[in-house]
């Protein structure tokens, strides 16, 4: 007699096991988002996002980068800098670009040291003392003095700035303060008559749709944080604005540069003078102190990199008396203070309150014994 004892047994269902794994991989999944929103937070592991909503720049299409409009910062723990942007762009209080009848405009071009990366608030920047040394020594006159400097710009960024947006401002007089950024766009390896060998485009990050949509997950952003490059080579601004940054092991130590870096510089000056003078304004040029040891002697380039500030500094004067324009000696008394022991410098060319305060008084005495405030 027949039983159901001796069934063969119910065949399996298929893609019941790949069900099985699918749903415990979900569950991995979910296991590690949830752990992983617990241990960090979005900042931690999208720093990108978070460096470029508190960055001071922002990318702009003929400079790489500029100073971010309307920017805002407090002292803190980090940094006890106060700094902010006007609506333009600038460091420093609002203003417009229409020139209010009865002021006497001075426009500041430079990189970092203009800018002030050392001083500790827009108030003790070199630019905003010049501002209240003039209104001090012209108690009559009303003066504003525009912070254009920038980090990292060179006279090739400072050209462009001041026929783009510089001479809008109707400046009266434009003091241009630079040195140390061109003599390494001149150092720099294969130098182009552009800067291209040296400055490349700030690029803009554009996550692809599967891309924006994994960026929900805490999961994935601590998996591209932690066990992927992806921050190491966005974690400095180099990264983003120098070709090549990281690749030589001293930037600088090059067994033989050429003139075309230098000859750019030359370039450069001559035709901001020129445009300023089109402009219907005065061109001065100011030499740049540097701290006396602000290169260690560890720099395997220490001293093609002072031979090039003096260099850049020679070009700068030699333009000065060929185009017969001003040239204010600042570095000399920057230096001679810091020699004395006096706090006049943070780091290479970046100055304390104190070495701006130094340089503005040094530059208002200049002007007025040249008779260059009309």
């Amino acid at each position: 007699m027949n039983t159901n004892s001796d069934r063969s047994a119910a065949p399996r269902r298929p893609g019941r096991g790949l069900l099985i794994s699918l749903v415990a991989l979900l569950a991995a999944l979910l296991l590690g988002e949830g752990a992983a929103r617990l241990v960090w937070t979005r900042d931690e592991l999208d720093p990108l996002a978070l460096q470029m909503r508190r960055a001071r720049i922002e990318t702009h299409p003929y400079l790489a980068y500029a100073n971010k409009p309307n920017y805002r910062k407090q002292p803190d723990a980090e940094s006890p800098q106060q700094i902010a942007h006007n609506a333009l762009g600038f460091r420093g209080p609002e203003l417009t670009w229409e020139k209010p009848d009865g002021v006497f405009r001075v426009l500041c071009l430079g990189g970092s040291s203009t800018y002030g990366f050392g001083p500790s608030s827009d108030a003790t920047t070199w630019p905003a003392r010049l501002q209240d040394y003039l209104g001090e020594a012209f108690p009559e006159r009303r003066f504003e003095v525009i912070n254009g400097g920038c980090q990292g710009y060179s006279t090739f960024e400072s050209l462009i700035n001041l026929e783009l947006r510089g001479t809008d401002l109707r400046p009266d007089l434009v003091l241009v303060y630079h040195t140390i950024n061109d003599m390494r766009c001149a150092l720099y390896p294969h130098v182009a008559r552009d800067n291209t060998h040296w400055r490349k485009a700030f690029p803009v990050e554009w996550p692809d749709p599967v891309e924006e949509v994994l960026e929900h997950s805490y999961l994935f952003l601590a998996w591209r944080m932690k066990l992927t490059d992806w921050w190491a080579v966005r974690q400095n601004l180099g990264a983003w604005v120098i070709r090549d940054f990281g690749k030589y092991a001293d930037d600088y130590a090059q067994p033989d540069p050429g003139d075309l870096g230098f000859r750019n510089t030359q370039r450069n000056l001559v035709d901001i003078v020129e445009l300023v003078r089109r402009h219907g304004a005065v061109p001065v040029l100011v030499t740049q102190g540097m701290k006396p040891d602000g290169i260690p002697d560890v720099v395997a380039s220490k001293q093609q990199q002072l031979a090039g500030l003096e260099r850049v500094t020679a070009i700068l004067r030699a333009v000065g008396a060929e185009t017969d324009t001003p040239v204010i000696e600042a570095k000399a008394v920057l230096e001679e203070a810091a020699a004395g022991g006096a706090n006049v410098f943070t780091n290479e060319v970046h100055l304390t309150d104190e070495g701006a305060d130094l340089l503005a008084r040094t530059l208002a005495q200049g002007l007025t014994e040249r008779g260059l405030i009309r």
